[in-house]
């Protein structure tokens, strides 16, 4: 017979029965190398053409006399043939092709290996015989996917002529074997329930995928098409039943491997061109069977948004995310409507990634505006949600069941279609886009901006800083939905929802959640603006963070710019104007540059016919406001570094304004003047001259502003140089006439510079004047007299007479009983100029001042008066101070009056950023404790030094003794003020500092604290500060600024900061773990058992800690006490009291009852797996040693 003589060719009896068996054995999963004795009777290179003469022979075998013969049968073949043999030798090629796809002779090889084996199904009897193996019938399919796998394999050729030239070798030769599988699978009749069926299926819809390939350049695109159609017709011939019904099991196993598919070529974002021609093929699949698909179609959907594989990539994410959006619009409505319910309920699941992709796909669904469904859609949308509740809950909960037991994923960058009632094969080289015709649903606008916003609250950071940017997005939409949506969350006032969220996501631990919120707050600004939202904004210009604060600067401006209001301005002057003294250049330069958009680029020349713009003066009129001239100055300085912007052209322009409207915009123009008068050389002195007489002559007669003459003279004496001489001797002349003659002390020290600028050789007038007024007070004159000598001593020559500093000092010790607050302070005045002139003045006085600053009964203008002199005396001769420091922070004591308060405040704030004062103990306590002041005004100049000028290394160092300092003295502070104080300072610390907090916390407090709780007798109250001393170091390691870092979850959150957190913390916390088993739980064991019995908060808080240590470091400690039998037992005892589930006890299993499962080994995907042991009792581990 001539099938036999092919046959023998083969040589089948040079193959071993144990080679044979061995592959029988592993399920054509593991081949062994051919025999030597078969590799020498059989050459490699003419397998082909044997495999391709008995196939030739067995059809003309099948076929004799147009008939199945009744000997064409395996009852006869398997007498004559080894089939055994047989199978195994086809299984080896198709196995060696499919691992060397690249070599020709191996896959051509295969693919004959493979139609010989249909051909051999084909055979009468195949089943009685066993010739249809399942898996060696799958890896027989494995053949459909050479195309793409070829295509993928670029690199390994030299040019793309020869790429293309093997594509389509592969695609011809594919032609003949895709007619014979689709007679076979016609004749084998296989349903779900057959093993490996779902392996026939994935191999099947593998080619599918060939967008890439089609892509290629002179490639035989018909050829390919047919060939796919050829696979369509089979994959439809599997999907129905015996009586050509639609098997709804095969089609959910079929999408099932189409979503495999999906994740293994999205996750690598270079082969996200194959997944084109899978998403078709859902759409024709859905499109087809309808009803029966849609159950799994929507499976296949929830399984892209449960998925985790891969979502720690933001390309994979966001495919991912485009590929759910597009295919949810090809669901029907009602079961749109359901799923976009799933979605939402997946958004409040305990996983982050899934809360993260829910959000982001239903985000996508707001915010396609490109159709704008009316309003009657929209609420037969939300009609229909409701009608379908019942429906939606109960899918929902089996799809969630579903998910968890498969737990599969899936993803793609495709749009949106409508209905598919065909599928061209040429369709799958083209764009998604292209391919889908997109469809509008109507979605629940309102439900998902609810559940957005109720995000703000999530426990990821990640989550609520892009709940918050996604609420910012939707704040400037203009599609009407969401306009109505978010109408109740963005209402009028301080009662804005999103106002509330914004300034309560504004003190987040996380930067990137308070950069967010600052967002949200500045397009609530821009859409409504309200005094509240700018001081949340202001404060964040003094975050920690550098991008919090660019945010918060960047924010505040642009809202000042476009809306130049009064309140936007001053906002802009109390937050940003102070980060000048920032220490980042950045932000400086940012505000400088600011502050030139705001006073030099708009300002224009005066026109009484035009309207000038108002935005420099309004600006310049809260600079006035807020007393913030210097840092105008500095801002002056460094524009005139940066730039040319601060040159004449400007002062001539300011000029134009000066004493043509207002005092009120004169001491505009004269606060601007003085500031950029030190940096530009200006001669044309004369306007200003004429200025001033005219502003003296109407002062006498007119009530003129009172700061606007001290500030003219302080803008001539700048430029005096450039007076000529005549202008300049009438100008001293006439200063030195009018301080003869007038009483006006508080411009006097300015005209007696001015008038020395102008003839430094001949001060002989300033000794003349201050003899004068000495003689004048000796004799019993006004203290007006004594302060006219003391500001005239400022420039004479010769020193003043002792005489006149012996009368300011027993006047400081005992005042005439007739004087009143002015002349009270005008003394203390005039005290301080002396003592500016001359050291041993200052010397004699301090303490003096310091006495009278203590003194409550002293007038508040006296003290207030004592205050400046002595900071006056601390910026030349700190050395007197400092032993006095104590007067000065008396001052901030609660019950001194609010104006001292707030002096005292800004100066102690000036002398530490001048570098006068060091800022060591009890003055750091003090100052800090200002960080909890209930006014304002007290509160800024603290929390500006610490925030942005205080090293975080003192406030690392200063940190535990300001817990313990703060519950020792006796007007003790509140818990919350402490908190508050608390909070600030480790906003600022690193993630290494606060660990060592916590460690120095552990060991300074609670372990001393046992200690000496230990010497009290049971009847024996704490003491209060010990007490308090305890609450707050318990609320500290309990609290979320400091709460002790957990160990990292092996799941993760696919958050790429949370990562970089969790791997910080693991390198940084082996010193923490150490502390806490070694000294903070013998600690509270410790105090537990004493005050276990007292009851009360304190024990409700040694509770709490112990409670998160068990939860956070029960491994850890266990792991470290297994030792100390004593502690051991006092734990497991601790833990039944408390009522926790008792872990210690059994040393030998104090690590491997908590430890997770081992992993199993890896193993070759071909390999049988055998069954493992299974111990009754988990096998003895050896502990870790940190």
């Amino acid at each position: 017979m001539h099938l036999l003589e092919e046959l023998s060719k083969l040589q089948l009896q040079h193959l071993h029965d144990e080679w044979v068996q061995a592959v029988y054995d592993s399920e054509f999963l593991e081949f062994k190398d051919l025999p030597i004795d078969y590799q020498n009777g059989v050459e490699s290179s003419e397998i082909k053409s044997i495999f391709e003469h008995i196939l030739m022979a067995l059809d003309d075998w099948l076929n004799l006399d147009g008939n199945l013969s009744e000997e064409a049968s395996w009852a006869t073949l398997s007498h004559q043939v080894k089939h055994q043999n047989l199978l195994a030798l086809l299984g080896y090629y198709i196995d060696y092709g499919n691992k060397h796809i690249l070599c020709t002779e191996s896959r051509k090889n295969a693919i004959w290996a493979s139609r010989l084996y249909y051909k051999l199904l084909s055979v009468p009897g195949y089943k009685a015989y066993h010739i249809y193996h399942s898996q060696l019938f799958a890896h027989s399919l494995e053949c459909l996917s050479y195309p793409k796998a070829v295509c993928k394999e670029r690199k390994e050729f030299l040019n793309s002529n020869d790429h293309v030239k093997v594509v389509n070798s592969v695609i011809r030769v594919l032609r003949g074997f895709v007619y014979d599988l689709k007679y076979t699978i016609v004749h084998l009749q296989l349903t779900p329930a057959d093993m490996n069926f779902e392996d026939i299926l994935s191999n099947l819809v593998d080619i599918i995928g060939g967008s890439l390939v089609k892509k290629l350049v002179n490639i035989d695109k018909i050829e390919l098409a047919n060939i796919l159609q050829v696979v369509y017709e089979v994959i439809d011939v599997l999907l129905v039943d015996v009586n050509k019904e639609p098997d709804a099991v095969a089609i959910k196993l079929l999408y099932k491997v189409i979503l495999q598919k999906l994740v293994e070529d999205t996750r690598d974002h270079t082969q996200v061109n194959f997944v084109g021609g899978y998403v078709a093929y859902c759409a024709l699949i859905l499109s087809k069977y309808g009803k029966i698909a849609i159950s799994s179609y929507i499976l296949l959907l929830q399984h892209l948004a449960y998925a985790l594989e891969g979502l720690e990539k933001a390309e994979v994410r966001q495919t991912r995310i485009q590929l759910v959006v597009g295919l949810m619009s090809l669901l029907p409505k009602k079961s749109y409507c359901n799923f976009i319910k799933w979605l939402l309920k997946l958004m409040t699941t305990t996983k982050v990634p899934h809360r993260q992709i829910a959000m982001e796909i239903l985000a996508q669904l707001l915010q396609n505006d490109s159709e704008k469904p009316s309003s009657d859609s929209g609420m037969e949308s939300r009609k229909t949600s409701t009608e379908d509740d019942a429906d939606g809950n109960e899918q929902n909960k089996e799809a969630i069941s579903d998910l968890d037991q498969d737990n599969m994923a899936i993803e793609d960058d495709s749009q949106s279609q409508s209905s598919i009632s065909e599928f061209d094969a040429e369709a799958a080289e083209e764009d998604i886009s292209s391919l889908l015709n997109q469809r509008r649903h109507c979605v629940p606008h309102g439900d998902i901006i609810c559940a957005i916003h109720d995000r703000l609250s999530d426990v990821s950071g990640a989550m609520r800083g892009r709940s918050l940017a996604l609420l910012t997005d939707l704040l400037d939409s203009n599609h009407m939905p969401i306009k109505e949506a978010i109408r109740d969350l963005s209402g009028d006032g301080p009662q804005c929802r999103l106002a509330k969220a914004g300034t309560r996501c504004a003190s987040d631990e996380r930067a990137v959640v308070r950069k967010a919120a600052a967002s949200l707050i500045h397009r609530l600004l821009v859409k409504n603006p309200h005094p509240s939202h700018y001081s949340t904004l202001v404060s964040l210009c003094r975050d920690a963070s550098i991008i919090v604060r660019g945010t918060a600067v960047n924010a505040l401006a642009d809202v000042a710019l476009n809306n130049p209001t009064e309140t936007s301005l001053n906002a802009f002057i109390t937050g940003p104007m102070h980060q000048l003294s920032d220490p980042e250049a950045k932000i400086q330069e940012q505000v400088m540059n600011l502050i030139r958009a705001f006073i030099v680029t708009p300002l224009q020349r005066f026109d009484p016919a035009q309207t000038e713009e108002g935005l420099p003066w309004i600006f310049l009129e809260g600079i006035v406001k807020f007393n913030l001239r210097k840092h105008l100055q500095k801002a002056c300085a460094v524009l005139i570094k940066s730039g040319k912007c601060i040159n004449h052209r400007l002062i001539d322009l300011v000029s134009t304004h000066l004493g043509v409207l207002s005092d009120a915009r004169d001491l505009q123009c004269l606060v601007l003047l003085t500031c950029v008068a030190r940096h530009v050389e200006y001669t044309d002195v004369a306007f200003f001259i004429q200025y001033y007489y005219k502003l003296t002559a109407e002062t006498q007669d007119l009530e003129r502003d009172n700061r606007l003459v001290p500030l003219t003279v302080e803008l001539l004496s700048a430029w005096s140089r450039y007076i000529e001489n005549a202008p300049k001797q009438l100008l001293r002349e006439h200063l030195i006439a009018r301080l003869a003659t007038s009483h006006d002390s508080e411009c006097r020290p300015a005209c007696v510079s001015l008038a020395a600028s102008l003839d430094p050789g001949d001060l002989q007038w300033a000794t003349d004047l201050m003899k004068l007024s000495e003689r004048r007070a000796l004799s019993g004159g006004s203290v007006g007299d004594w302060l006219r000598a003391a500001d005239f001593s400022l420039l004479a020559p010769d020193p003043p007479s002792p005489a006149i500093l012996d009368l300011f000092v027993a006047a400081l010790q005992s005042p005439p009983p007739d004087w009143g607050d002015v002349e009270r302070g005008e003394c203390v005045a005039g005290v301080g100029r002396l003592c500016v002139r001359s050291r041993e003045a200052a010397a004699v006085s301090a303490p003096h001042l310091a006495s009278l600053l203590r003194d409550p009964a002293a007038p508040l203008c006296a003290r207030l008066n004592s205050l400046f002199a002595l900071t006056d005396i601390c910026t030349r001769y700190t050395c007197i101070v400092e032993p006095l420091l104590k007067s000065m922070c008396g001052c901030l004591d609660v019950d001194t009056p609010s104006g001292l308060r707030r002096a005292a405040a800004r100066a102690l704030t000036r002398l530490l950023l001048g570098g006068f004062l060091r800022l060591g103990t009890p003055l750091y306590y003090r100052y800090c404790a200002l960080l909890a002041d209930e006014d304002l005004e007290v509160r800024e100049p603290a929390e500006y030094y610490v925030t942005c000028c205080l090293t975080v290394n003192v406030i690392y160092h200063h940190f535990v003794d300001c817990v313990i300092y703060y519950n020792k003295i006796e007007d003790t502070l509140g818990f919350d003020a402490r908190q508050l104080i608390y909070d600030v300072m480790l906003q600022r610390m690193s993630l290494v500092q606060r660990l060592n907090i916590q460690c120095r916390l552990a060991r300074e407090v609670l372990q001393n604290a046992a200690d000496e709780i230990e010497e009290l007798r049971d009847d024996e109250e704490l003491p209060g500060p010990l007490n308090a001393s305890l609450l707050d170091t318990i609320t500290l390691l309990c609290g979320p600024r400091m709460k002790l870092p957990k160990k990292p979850e092996k799941s993760g959150d696919a958050d790429l900061e949370d990562l970089q957190e969790r791997i910080t913390t693991n390198i940084v916390s082996h010193k923490m773990k150490r502390t806490v088993a070694e000294v903070l739980v013998p600690a509270v064991l410790r105090l537990y058992a004493r005050l276990r019995t007292r009851g009360g908060q304190l024990a409700t808080y040694i509770v709490r800690i112990a409670t998160d240590l068990h939860n956070d470091y029960r491994q850890e400690i266990e792991e470290l006490i297994q030792e100390d039998e004593e502690l051991v037992e006092r734990v497991r005892h601790f833990q039944e009291a408390i009522g926790l589930e008792s872990s210690a006890g059994n040393i030998r299993n104090l690590v491997t009852m908590s430890a997770p499962a081992d992993p199993e080994t890896p193993r070759a995907p071909r390999k049988r797996q055998t069954e493992r042991k299974s111990f009754t009792h988990t096998p003895r581990k050896r502990a870790l040693k940190i």
